[in-house]
């Protein structure tokens, strides 16, 4: 028996005027592309790569340079242009001198330096009610064997019925996390218990959880380090393909390859620890030796070198984004622990592919090799060649803009303001939406003249944040020949005008780059009538 998967976008036909050009305004500059922001852009022609080298024991390897490693994408040995040790991604050292008491904002991302950052996301919706209350423990157990001032910044988030959830931001603090983690009461999931597998369950646990994987990559992607999620829990549910209808399976198929896409740009590496006691293979471990064969069962379970496959299920993830996912293992905060130091070891490679192979779904397969004997090598297995034209697809941006619409979090892909529009010929309810420019993907024709495209969003929320109405565009912005594309201070400013719906206490603005896909969003509270 079939059943009808619930749609994952919103249609593009209840998005108004979404095929009209409607604004175009100044200012503008591009996103420099600098290897540290390992952005998988073909045609930006450069892939940058987080490598973990260990050795025999899992010790993180030092001292490497760059004449020491070899890469090879679709059987060609590529050029490096970039490299950078470890010792190089690091908080500016302002920040690291404040320890436990820095603040840390993804809007504001140079605070954050080069350092890599630390998200820890409790998964409740996925796991179990005593699994769940074992993994917030083992949380727990982790961050107090921790040094009370953190290495990197780390931030706690939660998933569950209830929704996806911020429950501490990002800081140095151990105790602050601590103190958090232990006021996040235990959720009993409800569609996992009692519509675990059958109906619209699976399918509304796997929507629920790319969504919040999206938000965290959006939220955090201006932030130039590598971003480490570390998910407790048992991950989006496989669904059985036998199921659904031919078409059902490929819409789910598209979208947990545009989520890929969306790590992989934002450079987000997924590792995943499942504290499920009912896990196949679980058993006591009691000491090193039963510790390191259970990692490399488990690692040997989901971490094959194929190529991503949207068909298959959460697993794939940790190995596509370099990351790994660990099943079957019941020491969750020795787990966790490895997890966060592969996240802070690691060296960045870039490289500008030799191949012009633009073949939509070409996945180019990219190996990794040490000249030094006996060291294992672990980073993403490779990409898709056409991640921009899944970007600029009705679905993908139907998609992005209505998971932004009714998101717990700011999203900070993109550096968006906005402001009433208090000229004295403006209409009622126009708005200037200022675009961080530096941050849009800009084209320069034969005249030097500079456009970006993006698609900008009004959503009139509830007290409660849900969607009563939106109104969207695609708008262009225009730069004259000469301007500065890098200055960070400049903006694009688009005149826009939304009529909030009755009973609405608050307008979003959501601007996302067509090109990319990279989010913003603001916030604007409407006065009480």
């Amino acid at each position: 028996m079939h059943y009808k998967v619930l749609r994952f976008v919103l249609p593009v036909a209840l998005l108004p005027g979404y095929c009209a050009l409607v604004g175009a305004q100044e200012e503008s500059a591009p996103d420099p592309q600098l290897p540290h922001t390992a952005t998988i852009t073909v045609n930006a022609r450069l892939v940058v790569l987080d490598v973990n080298v260990t050795d025999a024991s899992g010790k993180p390897v030092q001292g490497l340079t760059r004449d020491d490693f070899q890469v090879v994408e679709d059987s060609k040995l590529q050029n490096i242009r970039s490299f950078e040790v470890p010792s190089a991604h690091a908080l500016p050292a302002d920040v690291a001198a404040e320890g436990g008491a820095a603040i840390f904002d993804p809007a504001k991302p140079a605070t954050f330096g080069q350092s890599p950052v630390t998200v820890l996301v409790l998964d409740q919706l996925n796991t179990h009610f005593s699994d769940s209350a074992f993994a917030r423990r083992e949380l727990h157990n982790f961050l107090a064997k921790q040094p009370p001032v953190l290495l990197q910044p780390t931030e706690l988030l939660s998933v569950s019925e209830a929704g996806f959830r911020q429950v501490n931001g990002f800081t140095r603090d151990r105790d602050a996390l601590m103190k958090a983690l232990d006021a996040a009461p235990v959720k009993y999931d409800w569609k996992l218990e009692l519509n675990g597998r059958s109906d619209y369950g699976p399918v509304q646990r796997l929507d629920e959880t790319l969504r919040a994987l999206e938000q965290i990559a959006q939220m955090n992607a201006r932030v130039r380090g590598r971003k480490n999620i570390i998910w407790v829990g048992g991950g989006f549910p496989s669904i059985d393909p036998q199921l659904l209808i031919p078409k059902d399976q490929a819409e789910i198929n598209a979208t947990v390859r545009h989520i890929t896409d969306v790590l992989l740009e934002t450079r987000v590496i997924l590792y995943a620890v499942d504290p499920s006691s009912s896990a196949a293979g679980m058993t006591e471990i009691t000491n090193e030796m039963e510790q390191d064969f259970g990692l490399a069962t488990a690692d040997s379970i989901t971490g094959s070198n194929r190529s991503f496959d949207a068909g298959e299920d959460f697993d794939r993830l940790g190995p596509a984004t370099g990351g790994r996912v660990t099943r079957g293992l019941n020491d969750v905060a020795a787990q966790v622990a490895t997890a966060e130091s592969l996240g802070t070891d690691f060296y960045s490679i870039g490289y500008s592919p030799t191949s012009d192979n633009q073949a939509e779904g070409k996945f180019r397969k990219i190996t990794i090799t040490c000249r030094r004997p006996g060291l294992t090598i672990r980073t993403r297995e490779g990409y898709f060649s056409e991640p921009a034209q899944r970007a600029t697809s009705n679905d993908a941006i139907a998609y992005d803009l209505s998971t932004a619409a009714e998101s717990t979090v700011p999203l900070n892909g993109l550096r968006v303001a906005v402001e009433r529009n208090r000229s004295v010929n403006a209409d009622t309810d126009t708005f200037i939406v200022r675009v961080g420019a530096a941050n849009l993907t800009w084209s320069t024709r034969e005249d030097g003249v500079s456009t970006a495209k993006v698609e900008v969003l009004a959503a009139s929320l509830s007290s409660k944040g849900k969607m009563l109405g939106h109104t969207l565009h695609a708008m262009t912005a225009t730069a004259k020949a000469g301007v500065n594309l890098r200055d960070e201070t400049k903006n694009a400013d688009f005149d826009f005008t939304a009529e909030p719906a009755a009973k609405a206490t608050m307008l979003r603005f959501v601007v996302r780059d067509a090109a990319t896909g990279r989010m913003g969003s603001v916030d604007l509270p409407l006065a009480k009538k």
